[in-house]
């Protein structure tokens, strides 16, 4: 990954004592996230990550997607890992992953699906297998399913800033980042740093709730905004960028 890039973002989450969750893919298979060379010690990093609190997420196997299939969340760009395929392939990806994780000394601490994608398959055998936290979803708080599955809701992506209400995580993707974007995160971090806990400050909270209407209608109006409000904002923008 941006390796040059990371090494200022973990400094600040260090000096600032934030405890973040790190998606980490067991066998990247992906070239889009190969943007620098890989470092030798990873691993031994990732294991010092956990002894220090940070959260380590499954996040799919490979990062390679098979199919345009956009999952039970329909979040993201039309692409999946895992939504879609079958359950004995879907099993075999995980059991993979963790195996590799398993060898590594590194525990998964929560599921992170590649785009956003998986199925109610994939919800199943992670409760089999017992994951029992997911960060995705655009619910407003965390909550506990039917299934014991506790969702951590993810709404903002790239940027923290102040909300009124709610727990969720933030999306940040460092690997397109230069210096710019990197002093943005620093001044929203310095505003932000206050409100921030950890995953398992979360998931505390989502084990004392069920899923309410209210909650249902927060992500319902988020997944039209973000499909088509922001969209057609977008475009009518450009257009007039353009004029």
């Amino acid at each position: 990954m941006n390796w040059r890039i990371w090494a200022d973002i973990e400094e600040m989450l260090v000096t600032n004592d934030i405890k973040p969750i790190l998606a980490v893919v067991p066998d990247n298979r992906d070239s889009n996230l190969m943007v620098e060379a890989p470092v030798p010690d990873f691993w031994d990093r990732v294991r010092n990550w956990q002894a220090c609190g940070w959260s380590i997420a499954l996040h799919g196997y490979q990062h390679v997607y098979v199919n345009k299939n956009r999952g039970i969340l329909s979040l993201s760009t039309a692409q999946s890992e895992f939504a879609g395929v079958s359950r004995e392939e879907q099993r075999e990806k995980i059991r993979c992953g963790l195996e590799i994780f398993a060898r590594q000394g590194v525990r998964a601490d929560c599921w992170v699906a590649p785009s956003h994608s998986f199925d109610w398959t994939t919800v199943e055998l992670l409760v089999e297998i017992g994951v029992k936290v997911i960060s995705d979803g655009l619910w407003p708080w965390p909550h506990t399913d039917k299934r014991g599955i506790t969702w951590v809701p993810q709404q903002l992506w790239s940027c923290l800033r102040p909300m009124r209400s709610g727990v969720w995580t933030v999306c940040i993707h460092h690997n397109g980042w230069g210096d710019s974007e990197l002093e943005r995160f620093r001044l929203d971090l310095s505003r932000c740093a206050s409100s921030l806990i950890n995953l398992q400050e979360a998931a505390t909270i989502g084990r004392q709730r069920q899923l309410s209407l209210m909650d249902r209608f927060h992500a319902w109006s988020n997944l039209a905004l973000n499909q088509f409000a922001r969209p057609v904002l977008g475009r009518l923008l450009r257009r007039g960028h353009h004029r």
